[in-house]
């Protein structure tokens, strides 16, 4: 039983230790390569959408432009900017949110992101 029990634990260990690498933060030379020429992004909140969806076009010179759509309250256009910061990208949404949040990008999929603000994860954005 003890064996058992030693290997439940062994294994759960490791793939603890699996999904953590696989869960790592996009590096400046990353992010660069990922939005320097531009990207259009999906965006959907941490619960999978319930809150907001969105699509939002990073444009290479640093014009942020898209939708987002509030549950119960509609959809908003989003005009601000973006700027590359290190590893981070930081943004403002316009009149949506004018103040400049800067965001980490932790790699989830080949074409997806987990968005990571103040050590939160906040939203899931998703490319082509």
């Amino acid at each position: 039983m003890r064996y058992i029990t030693l290997v439940a634990v062994s294994l759960l260990v490791s793939s603890a230790s699996a999904i953590g690498q696989s869960k790592s933060p996009l590096t400046a030379a990353e992010m660069q390569a990922l939005v320097g020429k531009g990207l259009v992004v999906s965006s959907m909140d941490i619960k999978g959408g319930k809150e907001f969806t969105g699509r939002v076009n990073l444009e290479a010179g640093g014009k942020l432009t898209g939708t987002l759509n509030v549950s119960g309250h509609g959809s908003v256009a989003l005009n601000g900017t973006w700027r590359l910061q290190g590893a981070q990208i930081c943004r403002t949404l316009g009149e949506a949110q004018p103040e400049v949040v800067c965001e980490t990008w932790v790699r989830t999929g080949p074409k997806e992101v987990v968005v990571r603000v103040d050590g939160k994860d906040t939203s899931i954005n998703r490319w082509q």
